[in-house]
């Protein structure tokens, strides 16, 4: 099976190609923030690197939020453009699941079995998305707990102050975990340095998987987890909430 991985919900867009032998080809650009100018033409180089025409793929993989708005629309519409168009499924992988397998991986990880696993995505305006997970050691390698939510940084470093009051040892990850270090780790969480934002390849690995496993949707299924609403929607109601009434 071959697959490709659309990442766009933070600062890092990235495309992947994998196969049962692994990932194929793989390229990521971190800031900037221009994911709709990268992101087809990073699809054309992967796939040109690896030697493969897109009439091969057998499903796509994509990583649908939360994050930013943007970037979000840039991913998802091509996955599910892409999907229309070679009829194949597309698989659905949330941000902070992404994150968490990618620090799950890491070498870091084998001393932090039993810990809750915290991934942090910044969602800019002083809010946090952010999930929770057990580092299992087995495979996959996380246990979730709970949902995604949508946050202040101080509300999330006070339950991981309890959660830490309870003997419970909590590794946050992401740019959301190093923007707020310094009140994460007075709360007594552990930040570590990476990974930063979700890493494509870790997508491309993990979609697959999902996909032998008939983890995929149709395209027109496929939807945004946005958790909040967009900043031009946010931006205009304040702007009316401060308006004059007419008359007054």
């Amino acid at each position: 099976m071959l697959v490709l991985a659309l990442e766009s919900a933070t600062e890092a867009a990235g495309v992947a190609l994998a196969d049962h032998d692994g990932v194929l080809a793989t390229v990521t650009l971190e800031r900037g923030r221009r994911h709709g100018e990268t992101m087809a033409p990073a699809i054309s180089f992967v796939c040109e690197r690896a030697g493969v025409t897109l009439s091969q793929l057998d499903a796509l993989c994509v990583d649908v939020g939360p994050g930013l708005f943007t970037g979000l629309r840039v991913g998802v519409s091509s996955a599910k453009a892409l999907g229309f168009a070679l009829g194949i499924p597309v698989v659905e992988m949330t941000s902070l699941e992404v994150l968490a397998l990618g620090a799950a991986r890491s070498p870091w990880s084998d001393s932090a079995l039993g810990s809750l696993l915290v991934p942090v995505v910044d969602a800019r305006r002083a809010l946090v998305f952010s999930a929770r997970y057990e580092l299992t050691g087995g495979e996959p390698p996380l246990a979730r707990l709970g949902d995604d939510g949508l946050s202040d940084p101080d509300e999330l470093a006070a339950e991981i102050t309890a959660l830490v009051e309870e003997g419970r040892r909590c590794l946050c990850v992401g740019d959301g975990a190093r923007r707020y270090a310094e009140l994460l780790g007075d709360a007594g969480a552990e930040v570590a340095q990476s990974p930063v934002f979700p890493d494509v390849a870790v997508l491309a690995v993990a979609g697959l998987a999902r996909a032998l496993a008939g983890g995929g949707r149709s395209a027109d299924e496929v939807t945004a987890r946005y958790l909040r609403p967009a900043d031009v929607r946010i931006n205009w109601e304040q702007r009316m909430s401060t308006r004059p009434v007419a008359g007054t």
